[in-house]
């Protein structure tokens, strides 16, 4: 069914690329982070509501309208809209959900109109052309559709208070490991709570495999022929014991990452990532003074009322003294992935009102107009809290905070690493809790490298069946 509605969108996407067609009627939207004018906001956006203005005078009978209701679950919302037949004609969804755990046929594959021309963009051949090529190669599905229109990325830093930090005699912004401890130690020393979150695997593994594998990244990216490191990467490398821990550099930094979290509050360290809510609320009551989070969190510190001085620090860079096998280089940038901009269309099945005559070619042609490199800028820029990934497009984040650490990312290589992506739960689930375990006592290290290894090894019998991939052909 999906194969056959995406070469019917080929065939008639193609008359409409100029314009939306004769469809008239109201596009419906959410978009996450960027919806417009939200009552109660203290900074309301208004950029993507100015869009859909302009887009409506350029073509009286066609208006777009944004959903201001808050959806806890994205997830969930998705599939429980599209069993309905209810879906958004545009949404936000995460390419990774869309690739694997959400339900085939939520959403309409882009690469066919992608290879269009984008006639909202001047002298554009493809609208592909107009993307960053290394995060459309790492959102594709295996079987190279494209389910949603990426054009930000989330800034993984630490924030710290700095109210906090002076209270400890803690005088600069850790640098090194070692200095990150022994910040750590004085806040501990002082009566002073160090840090109240989940650990999570997906985001501080990538900092540490991403040093400790970056003389291997153009073999273990390359599996797939394609810029970036993919799931079909991940899962290759997996099954080559690379990236197991068949390969010591694989769990060499678990014991070292520990020495950060035996000063952390323990109740949270064995918790799903999704009981990590009360974490902002610790650092926002100066209850505790660090948070590792994603560049969002500065609008969500505004809204929430944060009165006291907040600083940022990237990871600090890997020496010798951790591991043998540290490179040295800067993995400040390797957390974090799509942000906000993430928009996918759906599909007859997913939305019954998709049916009507036009109304996919319409849809379609709203998404070239919003999806320009000028038009990105405006919404991922007003609201100052991701980073544009497109060409020609800069960040703009908020001044109201230290934001020197989020700005050194920018123009960094974009070499992560990591495991989590080639399975369903395989990086937020099953890696998690082993993770949590090892990091509380509850596990000790050689038994945490079993249960691993025989994960991991399951991960990669699952993706083979199911994408029909022969391991014995990659070398």
């Amino acid at each position: 069914m999906k194969a056959l509605f995406g070469l019917t969108l080929l065939l008639t996407a193609t008359t409409a690329l100029a314009a939306p067609g004769p469809w008239k009627g109201t596009i419906t939207m959410y978009v996450q982070d960027y919806t417009p004018n939200v009552a109660g906001a203290k900074r309301p956006l208004k950029a993507f509501q100015q869009i859909a203005d302009e887009y409506a005078k350029k073509y009286p009978g066609i208006s777009v309208t944004f959903s201001k209701t808050p959806v806890p679950d994205n997830d969930t919302m998705v599939r429980v809209k599209a069993a309905a037949g209810e879906l958004f004609d545009v949404y936000w969804a995460q390419a990774a959900s869309l690739n694997s755990t959400l339900p085939r046929g939520v959403a309409v594959d882009l690469a066919p109109v992608l290879k269009q021309s984008n006639p909202y963009i001047p002298g554009n051949k493809a609208w592909q052309d107009a993307l960053n090529k290394r995060v459309l190669a790492e959102t594709a599905a295996p079987s190279g559709a494209v389910y949603a229109l990426s054009g930000d990325v989330v800034a993984f830093t630490l924030f710290y208070n700095q109210t906090l930090f002076k209270k400890a005699g803690v005088t600069k912004a850790p640098a090194t490991w070692t200095e990150l401890l022994d910040a750590s130690k004085k806040l501990k020393a002082a009566g002073l709570g160090v840090m109240t979150a989940v650990p999570a695997y997906p985001w501080w593994s990538r900092h540490f495999q991403s040093d400790l594998y970056s003389k291997d990244y153009a073999r273990i990216s390359g599996f797939d022929g394609q810029p970036g490191f993919s799931a079909l990467d991940e899962a290759v490398s997996i099954n080559k014991g690379i990236l197991s821990p068949k390969d010591e550099r694989f769990m060499s930094w678990w014991p070292v990452f520990k020495q950060f979290t035996d000063y952390w509050d323990k109740d949270y360290l064995t918790l799903a990532p999704e009981k990590n809510y009360d974490a902002f609320q610790t650092f926002v009551g100066s209850k505790e003074t660090l948070i590792y989070e994603g560049s969002y969190k500065t609008r969500e510190m505004q809204e929430a009322g944060v009165n006291f001085p907040v600083g940022a620090f990237n990871f600090p860079r890997l020496s010798k003294k951790e591991s043998k096998y540290a490179t040295g280089i800067d993995t400040s940038n390797v957390t974090g992935g799509t942000g906000s901009f993430q928009f996918a269309v759906s599909t007859p099945l997913s939305n019954k009102t998709m049916k009507e005559a036009g109304k996919t070619e319409a849809v379609l042609d709203w998404m070239k107009f919003l999806g320009t490199p000028k038009n990105a800028q405006r919404i991922i820029g007003e609201s100052g809290t991701y980073v544009p990934t497109w060409p020609g497009t800069t960040p703009k984040f908020d001044k109201q905070y230290d934001s020197a650490a989020l700005s050194a990312q920018i123009g960094l290589p974009e070499r992560s690493i990591g495991v989590g992506d080639s399975a369903p739960n395989l990086g937020w689930g099953d890696m998690q809790k082993i993770f949590g375990l090892y990091l509380s006592g509850n596990v000790s290290f050689d038994q945490a490298k079993v249960q691993v290894q025989q994960t991991l090894d399951r991960a990669s019998a699952d993706y083979a069946r199911k994408n029909k991939v022969d391991y014995s052909k990659f070398k």
